[in-house]
């Protein structure tokens, strides 16, 4: 084969890896790094790494527990890691801040998701920005694979309302 053949033939190849590569990351898994004190402690917030899957979302299935990343409602050049802690159809109380010193009862609509950090003085989330579109979500995340490798806990208090 003459030089021209090889280049292409090694064009075609790269090109099919970073296909294969952007398929993978967009509807399979990817990694994402954790900065900032809002996951504290589940995690630590200094450039933790956690494994992603992109199937859930897309799915439907995201489920009250989860930690997702998502694109940031307020500035969708970012992206946030934060706890679905209410799905649509359910209402959640919201908690005083030093913005506003009432309880509300805030209304999830079908389609969307309720996100706050598990670290609550410290985490702008859906108590700031309201209810977050599912199709904002771009991942659940399945475990932390630095510094540590540990599975993620579900079983947060949530401030749903219940009818009991």
């Amino acid at each position: 084969m003459g030089w021209a053949s090889n280049f292409l033939h090694s064009c075609s190849v790269f090109g099919r890896t970073l296909s294969a590569f952007y398929v993978v990351s967009k509807y399979g898994v990817f990694l994402s790094r954790v900065s900032g004190p809002s996951m504290f402690p589940t995690f630590t917030g200094r450039d933790d790494i956690v494994l992603v899957e992109a199937v859930s979302p897309m799915l439907d299935r995201i489920g009250k527990g989860d930690v997702v990343i998502c694109v940031r409602p307020v500035d969708p050049g970012e992206h946030i890691i934060k706890r679905v802690v209410a799905l649509g159809g359910e209402e959640v109380l919201v908690y005083p801040t030093a913005d506003n010193p009432a309880i509300q009862r805030v209304m999830v609509p079908r389609g969307h998701v309720w996100l706050q950090g598990d670290n609550l003085l410290h985490s702008l989330d859906s108590r700031v920005y309201g209810p977050v579109p599912l199709a904002l979500v771009r991942g659940r995340v399945m475990c932390q694979v630095w510094p540590s490798v540990k599975k993620i806990a579900t079983d947060f208090p949530s401030p749903v309302v219940s009818d009991d």
